[in-house]
């Protein structure tokens, strides 16, 4: 486990204590200036000579973010007045809330005990008395006493007998901020994904031109869809997408078939809220199968590693998916229900979305992702050019189902690398020939429907590879 305690600046007994007068000038100025608000001051107690760092920062910041929903949740309303978090001494905040004293006093000492490294937070409820400034006490207001974080007896108690040594307290400390800072960063890491996931669906149908793909431009291939029918699919999965990260961050390495199992349940459901939003149009079933799938995958390599490892990602994918081919496609020849990756799988063998996902999506991996990140220019230009070379190494199931056998494949092939001979959407000529090749898809009404998915999974990937920093490490 990290030890915290490693860097920052040393504080001496008159550092702390020159802290001390300058913080009771403010409070006293704060509580007559604002004589109808409850003045708060939030500091932490961290034992020994170093005080404050940005372990303990972040970790102040993310307790009082919680102590504000707290009291947002209540209907207790507040504004902060000043805060030095970047003081040797430690980390402080002030606030003005608009509630009595002792009311104010029952919601911070209920944040104190709500969990073990909330004991290190230090919320002075501040009233005036004969002309002075104090806190009111636990006890002015019927609350429990103080306990200590180490061993839970009274903390005024182990103070004055001086019953833990500064090495004890600081391990004790150390303990309870990196596991609160585990906490915190997982569930950031996982609001990141989720942007992530959402951002990539909505990249991918604003790209242009895509040949037999719905743009902002033309979407003659899809005429029952439009670029607005695929943002409200986009926004109605935003519950799944957080599930899937859920199951990612909350899951072991053996219980990642389990987990692909709970996410399938989920998935269900997001495809009900999908239709609803769409009005029945199908935008995005595929999608939620394999941005799922990655999601999950990307939470719990994150869970297990503390950083971005996308080979981390593919092998959870790997895992998860062990067998879901043998699974999925052994159906009898003649099952009214058969979609059309299952017939095309009983025709012509070909294992489609199944396949790839169960191999951890190597074209995404081997050619889209690749693409992504070495091409320069706007998004626009790089989310067309990975769509022309995932086009080139996939086999589309969709195009394969509108065209009405895997001939097309071959013509599909020779088109893409034409286009891409002369530089795909990075030249002029390049994009004529798309722009052709767009215009002759939907004349045709051919789509490419599979590989839009995995265009979808490329972008998401690179917002994780590009934007999503390092974190603290879970061992």
């Amino acid at each position: 486990m990290k030890n915290i305690f490693t860097n920052g600046e040393k504080q001496d007994i008159p550092a702390v204590l020159a802290n001390k007068d300058h913080r009771a000038a403010v409070q006293r100025r704060l509580v007559a200036d604002y004589s109808e608000m409850t003045v708060v001051a939030a500091k932490l107690n961290i034992p020994g000579p170093i005080k404050n760092n940005p372990a303990i920062k972040e970790f102040f910041i993310v307790g009082l973010n919680q102590l504000e929903r707290q009291w947002r949740q209540a209907g207790i309303l507040f504004y902060q007045k000043g805060q030095w978090l970047d003081a040797g001494t430690g980390p402080e905040r002030f606030y003005l809330v608009k509630a009595a004293a002792p009311v104010v006093k029952t919601a911070t000492t209920a944040f104190e005990e709500a969990g073990a490294s909330n004991r290190l937070f230090d919320l002075d409820v501040l009233v005036k008395e004969d002309g002075q400034v104090r806190p009111l006490s636990r006890a002015d207001s019927g609350q429990p006493a103080r306990r200590c974080f180490v061993c839970g007896r009274p903390a005024k108690e182990c103070g004055r007998s001086r019953r833990h040594s500064v090495a004890e307290l600081q391990a004790a400390v150390n303990k309870l901020i990196v596991a609160a800072l585990t906490v915190a960063r997982r569930s950031v890491a996982s609001d990141r994904l989720v942007q992530f996931a959402q951002r990539a669906l909505m990249y991918e149908v604003m790209a242009w031109p895509k040949p037999g793909l719905v743009d902002p431009v033309e979407h003659g291939a899809h005429p029952d869809m439009d670029a607005f029918t695929f943002i409200n699919s986009a926004v109605s999965l935003r519950r799944y997408l957080h599930q899937a990260a859920e199951v990612g961050m909350n899951a072991n390495t053996a219980d990642y078939p389990l987990m692909f199992n709970e996410l399938r349940e989920f998935g269900k459901v997001a495809e009900q809220d999908m239709f609803a939003a769409t009005k029945g149009v199908n935008t995005h079933k595929g999608a939620v199968f394999s941005l799922g799938i990655l999601v999950m995958a990307t939470a719990a390599s994150w869970r297990k590693l503390g950083q971005v490892d996308l080979a981390d990602i593919q092998a959870v994918v790997k895992d998860a998916l062990v067998d879901l081919v043998k699974d999925d496609l052994k159906k009898l020849p003649d099952a009214e229900d058969e979609t059309a990756g299952e017939q095309q799988y009983r025709k012509y063998g070909l294992t489609g979305i199944r396949g790839e996902a169960q191999a951890g999506y190597p074209t995404v991996f081997q050619y889209g992702l690749p693409t992504m990140l070495k091409t320069t220019g706007n998004w626009n230009t790089r989310i067309v050019q990975a769509l022309l070379v995932l086009a080139r190494h996939t086999e589309d199931s969709t195009l394969i189902k509108r065209a009405g056998g895997p001939a097309i494949l071959q013509w599909k092939d020779k088109q893409v690398d034409e286009c891409l001979a002369v530089g795909g959407t990075t030249t002029a000529a390049g994009r004529a020939l798309l722009n052709d090749l767009e215009q002759e898809f939907s004349r045709r009404h051919l789509s490419l429907g599979g590989t839009a998915d995995l265009v979808i999974l490329t972008v998401f990937l690179t917002f994780v590879k590009e934007e999503l920093a390092d974190g603290l490490s879970n061992e």
